[in-house]
């Protein structure tokens, strides 16, 4: 098995007063402490709306509880009870506990009154703290929903129909972070939703992907009102565009682009995928003119097409899928098609995560602001198990998950040194 290595027990003497400068320690045992502390003190600005005499335990408390139980395996509320009775000792260190040690109800009870807005944008400032993003490019930022399936219930002759968690996220490729999440009743209500979620976090400079279902030409008008960016895919939601864009992207054309163009540009790659071999055959071009409604969509300056030709081994002629985009970027392929293949980041990056490494849709709480709520503390604790990733030699982050489990309090400070280091 792949062994962490042993930067924590090597550092160096700038090292320790770079670490002991950045969190205003004396020693640097006490740098788990320090970082707890700081992100207690922005968990102290959460507005609480409960009736002050009648509070036995501390916003703060019980949100460091979860977050550190999650981080350190637990995925469910009796797990985050447990793991303070275990660790109670410890948490006394910089928590009150004021009222012992809360049960499982008091958990889900407290987290569902927490205004979800102001919580994620505390944990966001406490990543950015410890952000490892140097790039100067472009952030490509994607859009998606999920779904959190234990959440639902069917219709019984005693239960009406409860529907399951449906969340709208924004994924960061840069910091490697959800920035942004909101609630939405279903799939449909994504489409409303973009606006909201848009003016939560910086388009400016960036640039944002979504589905097809989400290609209006308001919320387009929107990316470009807050001067971003987008690379978006038209399907049959838009059907006369689409249709417009299969005849314009005939063989004849591709073919063009592809011997070069002046106002085109052409970039394939391959990819091997089992006994598949795919091929991906990118096309953008600024030839927009001929379109009359170009005008509907703001910002509109290039289109696009993915030719994905499967090769199964079989069959001589392969199966080929066409994908149509349109975008405000100017014509620079490799952009182009980075942005089209990062936004399958939001799935394979977060939702993923949440599904494999949390166990997200074994929770079958119908609450649904308390479960939002849990949702907005395992995406702070992929970010942090991101960072640290690399100390762990890159091995799963279920695995480091119950790696950190086995000793908790000294694998949080090697944690907090090598988050404090890079």
């Amino acid at each position: 098995m792949a062994r962490p290595s042993k930067k924590r027990f090597d550092l160096n003497t700038r090292q320790i007063n770079f670490i002991k400068s950045k969190l205003g320690i004396s020693k640097i045992e006490d740098v788990d402490v320090a970082a707890m502390k700081l992100l207690k003190e922005k968990l102290k600005d959460l507005n609480d709306v409960r009736i002050k005499k009648k509070t036995k335990f501390k916003l703060w408390d019980i949100i460091i509880c979860t977050v550190l139980a999650v981080l350190f395996g637990a995925n469910s509320w009796e797990d985050i009870h447990d793991f303070a009775e275990e660790h109670y000792e410890f948490l006394r260190k910089f928590l009150l506990m004021t009222g012992g040690i809360p049960c499982k109800e008091t958990y889900e009870r407290v987290l569902s009154i927490i205004d979800s807005k102001e919580l994620e944008d505390i944990f966001n400032d406490f990543l950015m703290i410890f952000s490892i993003n140097k790039s100067l490019e472009k952030d490509i930022m994607d859009i998606d929903g999920r779904v959190t399936r234990g959440s639902s219930r069917n219709e019984t002759a005693f239960n009406k129909k409860i529907k399951p968690l449906n969340v709208l996220n924004v994924y960061s490729n840069n910091y490697g972070i959800c920035l942004a999440s909101e609630m939405i009743d279903n799939k449909t209500n994504e489409i409303t939703a973009i606006p909201n979620i848009l003016k939560r976090f910086n388009v400016k400079g960036n640039i944002i992907t979504w589905d097809a279902l989400n290609t209006q030409t308001k919320n387009i008008e929107m990316v470009i009102d807050l001067k971003g960016d987008y690379v978006v895919p038209i399907k049959g939601n838009q059907k006369n565009f689409c249709n417009d864009l299969k005849e314009y992207f005939d063989e004849k054309t591709l073919e063009c682009i592809k011997a070069g163009r002046n106002d085109s540009e052409y970039l394939s790659y391959n990819e091997k995928r089992g006994s598949n071999t795919i091929i991906y055959e990118y096309y953008q071009t600024d030839d927009i003119k001929w379109y009359e409604e170009k005008d509907k969509w703001k910002g509109l300056k290039t289109i696009g097409a993915v030719k994905k030709s499967i090769y199964d081994g079989i069959h001589k002629k392969p199966r080929v899928e066409m994908r149509y985009y349109i975008s405000s970027l100017k014509v620079s392929i490799n952009l182009f098609s980075k942005a089209i293949r990062n936004h399958w980041s939001v799935e394979n990056k977060l939702h993923w995560h949440l599904d494999f490494t949390f166990k997200q849709d074994e929770n079958t709480t119908t609450n649904k602001k308390a479960l939002f709520n849990l949702e907005l503390i395992n995406k702070f604790c992929l970010g942090l198990l991101n960072r640290v990733k690399p100390y762990y030699n890159n091995i799963s982050l279920r695995r480091i998950r119950k790696i950190i489990s086995y000793n908790f309090e000294k694998s949080l400070v090697n944690m907090m040194c090598y988050l404090a280091l890079n």
